[in-house]
């Protein structure tokens, strides 16, 4: 669609930072999010493996968090609590199966829950790290995204860009010795532009 412009919460359009981000958001509210509504047998230690659970837990949490943030006195809050539980955590429970035995334990007005312990399956780091690994650089999104950085006609990458690339060897001069000299980066060479001062693509 011509304009769009994707918010944070949408993995398919995440650069590598980004998707770090919202990794170290979700995987903390979600895992508070289990222990707290003892959800762990209907949402396995394996969600994050899931992408469809991925996306149904992103939207749960966004929507969560809209509905208990602390806004200004004039402000409206487009969620309540009330309104989240009802409109998209029962919602979510009916979808995941939920069991009717929710409140099994409570018994003669007694509601001591055993504790339940969570935790992700071995190897967690290592499947984030691969997704993380496997996504465009930011500075490679933006150029993918619009067609340049920095508002010029072909694309361009600013000084610091490019030495922040050439240090994570991302990229490499042509010529070592030439500070300003022409830069392999992304399978093209990018040659400074005094005119534009940055990096211009070739």
């Amino acid at each position: 669609m011509s304009g769009y412009q994707p918010g944070r919460l949408s993995w398919r359009h995440l650069d590598q930072e980004q998707a770090q981000a919202l990794w170290v958001e979700l995987i903390d509210w979600v895992e508070w999010f289990r222990g707290c509504y003892r959800l762990t047998d209907r949402i396995k230690s394996c969600w994050y493996r899931h992408p469809k659970m991925v996306e149904e837990l992103t939207a749960a949490m966004s929507a969560h968090k809209v509905a208990y943030e602390q806004l200004a006195e004039e402000a409206a809050h487009s969620w309540s609590p009330g309104s989240w539980h009802y409109q998209v955590y029962m919602p979510l429970l009916q979808r995941l199966a939920v069991n009717s035995d929710e409140f099994a334990d409570c018994i003669d007005g007694s509601c001591e829950p055993p504790k339940v312990e969570v935790r992700l399956f071995d190897g967690v780091q290592e499947w984030i790290a691969a997704d993380i690994a496997a996504r465009p650089t930011p500075i490679a999104a933006a150029v993918a995204a619009t067609g340049s950085v920095g508002g010029s006609t072909a694309p361009t990458i600013d000084a610091a860009q490019m030495v922040d690339l050439i240090d994570s060897g991302n990229a490499d001069p042509v010529d070592a010795d030439d500070e300003f000299g022409p830069v392999s980066y992304d399978g093209h060479v990018w040659q400074w532009s005094d005119d534009t001062e940055a990096y211009v693509r070739t």
